[in-house]
């Protein structure tokens, strides 16, 4: 395949790629072999990823999960050349995580090479974080690993049958895929600003109305929930990593009000932010 791959992170058991396809014309590469485990996140373009019996479409909001030793071939079909991350991991380790999951269907069926998840806000942060602190290099290795495992442990947990979402078709990611990749660009980045959805329609030079319509299609969620579930992401990694008072983590995190944050806080993790931050510390010992 046509494709410009540069090694981002170097770990003890996993590497993690810049891939930018280069092909300017839809067609379909000659059958390579997957070397290694890996799980890719789907940053731009569109592509089918053939493994067996089994043609997975590839977009933004897309998780490819891929077994090694399997061979594959992938086929364009979108204008804008396609760009990944990938987490490639080494097979002693690979071997360590068939052991974990091995009660997982994806491991056992021989016949499973490869599937495809959607993201979920929680996991859409961790990859834009890991790949923020690692240009920055502000950040430890053990850091990035613990993140990395995060994700892990939310993709493998959400492996389920593959069902391609026949909402989103041809015609659809043709007009407007690049709209959802500019979308959730600007919400990462300025997450912590007071995003509203007129500045976001505004962005992607289209329609508040249509442009809601279109984030859920693709998202499976609203503008507003893709944006609190990064920000609770960021809120808790925080919790966990530092040392700073509840208040300012919510501040630091976007919300504009402690009540605001405590009550979403519990709402999707069980706890109060304090109780949240008191049970890691436990676990940590």
């Amino acid at each position: 395949m046509d494709a410009d791959i540069h090694l981002l992170y170097s770990s003890d058991f996993y590497r993690i790629h810049d891939f930018r396809c280069r092909c300017k014309d839809c067609g379909t590469s000659k059958p390579e072999y997957s070397k290694s485990f890996g799980i890719s996140f789907v940053r731009k373009g569109n592509f089918i990823f053939n493994a067996f019996r089994h043609s997975l479409d590839s977009y933004n909001g897309c998780v490819l999960i891929t077994k090694p030793e399997y061979e594959r071939t992938v086929t364009h079909t979108h204008s804008i050349p396609d760009e990944c991350t990938i987490f490639d991991f080494k097979n002693d380790f690979y071997k360590d995580l068939l052991q974990h999951y091995s009660n997982t269907k994806f491991f056992r069926d021989n016949d499973l090479h490869s599937t495809l998840i959607k993201t979920t806000a929680e996991t859409e942060f961790l990859h834009f974080f890991i790949l923020q602190q690692i240009r920055r290099r502000t950040t430890s290795k053990l850091h990035i690993d613990n993140m990395v495992m995060q994700i892990i442990s939310k993709v493998l947990s959400n492996i389920a049958d593959y069902q391609p979402d026949y909402r989103i078709n041809a015609q659809l990611k043709k007009n407007h895929l690049s709209t959802i990749e500019r979308a959730k660009e600007y919400i990462v980045q300025n997450f912590t600003n007071d995003i509203s959805l007129m500045d976001l329609a505004k962005y992607c030079y289209v329609s508040p109305f249509h442009f809601s319509r279109i984030f859920k299609i693709f998202a499976n969620m609203s503008p507003h929930q893709f944006l609190l579930g990064i920000r609770l992401k960021h809120a808790d990694m925080l919790l966990q990593n530092t040392q700073l008072p509840v208040a300012d983590v919510a501040f630091s995190s976007g919300f504009n009000s402690i009540e605001h944050f405590s009550a979403a806080f519990r709402n999707r993790y069980k706890h109060s932010p304090a109780k949240f931050r008191a049970r890691q510390n436990e676990h940590a010992l």
